[in-house]
């Protein structure tokens, strides 16, 4: 009886990330194609969170570069800034899109130029469900809206 507890209450525990993960949704992730000499590039996604808890966008890794973070772009005295973010809160059963012109996955130092076609592998990283793995197909993508 005591091990068939203790089974069930092992599953449960290794069984509890994935849950959580299933919760995140991502929707149609992509990265802009850059210049051959580029050293920064930019990727999108919309992310869903179908938990019942206001989950924490943290962190994100990617492959292709040596740095990733997230940005926002703020518009001070008609001048756009990039400013670093160090989380997006998602609120239940509600949606975040990064998007061209504003906020933006950075990926910094790219380790070579982002060509249409390629895939980039990594992971957008939450409070509570952990890592969520993710590929960015790299892409022409709309332009930057002017300002």
């Amino acid at each position: 009886m005591i091990a068939k507890c203790f089974r069930a209450a092992l599953a449960a525990l290794l069984l509890a990330p994935m849950a959580a993960r299933a919760e995140i949704l991502l929707d149609h992730p992509w990265a802009q194609v850059t210049p051959p000499k580029a050293v920064v590039g930019r990727a999108y996604v919309a992310i869903t969170n179908h938990s019942s808890e206001t989950e924490h966008l943290v962190g994100v890794r990617t492959d292709a570069a040596l740095s990733t973070e997230i940005a926002g772009i703020r518009i001070l005295q008609n001048v756009p800034n990039l400013r670093r973010l160090y989380n997006i809160d998602i609120p239940p059963e509600r949606s975040f899109a990064f998007a061209t012109g504003s906020y933006h996955i950075l990926m910094r130092n790219l380790k070579k130029p982002l060509v249409v076609g390629d895939r980039i592998a990594g992971a957008l990283i939450f409070e509570n469900a952990g890592e969520v793995p993710v590929v960015f197909a790299v892409e022409t993508g709309p332009p930057a809206p002017v300002r």
